[in-house]
């Protein structure tokens, strides 16, 4: 008895499962269109006959008949809001499911973005110093470019006064040629007046001789 009484003790549930007929007119005696609407079927109330118990009804098929008005209720049965509730949790979770898949999409998005920034910064400094670098570099060219037309003056000035300088040595090697020349005739000049007055004396005693 003991073991008996054990073995039963265990939880049931009674069914709110029912099947109900749809028949030809309001009474249990008209036939039968239908043999058994399962309970929460929606339809539509067409007619209610409170005297006979029975409700005129269309289905969603669209065949029309009589049930009894005991079976028909304003609000959906407990299975038919339990699985509502149950497609709206699927719905829900379906969409939490989506939403957290979309957070993983944006966290990954914004570690590749956040990459991307970073290597932009890093190229945005190297293009920044190599920026400072062109600017530098012109500077210097600026720079080598007056400093090459300082020079150029310095060299046209120096080729100038070289200019001159040949101008003047070749003045200079004038003026000696002429210096030469006329010490040259001078010396010769010397030379004949010497032999001409040294010609001369031979000549007087020559002259002094033979008149003697």
């Amino acid at each position: 008895m003991i073991v008996s009484a054990t073995a039963l003790a265990e939880t049931v549930y009674v069914r709110d499962t029912l099947y109900v007929p749809l028949r030809g007119g309001a009474t249990a005696e008209h036939r039968i269109l239908h043999k058994g609407i399962r309970s929460g079927t929606a339809m539509e109330l067409l007619e209610a006959d409170p005297e006979s118990g029975y409700s005129r009804v269309r289905l969603p098929d669209g065949l029309e008949g009589w049930i009894q008005s005991q079976y028909l209720m304003d609000s959906p049965i407990a299975a038919v809001l339990l699985d509502e509730t149950t497609a709206r949790l699927q719905k829900m979770e379906a969409e939490y499911n989506a939403n957290v898949d979309q957070l993983t999409a944006l966290q990954q998005l914004q570690i590749v973005l956040s990459e991307d920034n970073r290597i932009l910064k890093q190229a945005n400094a190297a293009l920044t110093a190599e920026l400072q670098e062109i600017k530098t570099t012109a500077a210097n060219v600026i720079t080598i470019k007056n400093q090459n037309a300082s020079l150029l003056d310095e060299r046209q000035a120096l080729e100038e006064q070289v200019d001159a300088l040949l101008l003047t040595i070749d003045t200079l090697d004038s003026s000696n040629d002429q210096d030469w020349f006329i010490r040259g005739a001078g010396t010769v000049l010397l030379s004949l007046l010497v032999g001409f007055i040294i010609a001369r004396r031979f000549y007087r005693r020559n002259i002094s001789g033979g008149w003697s």
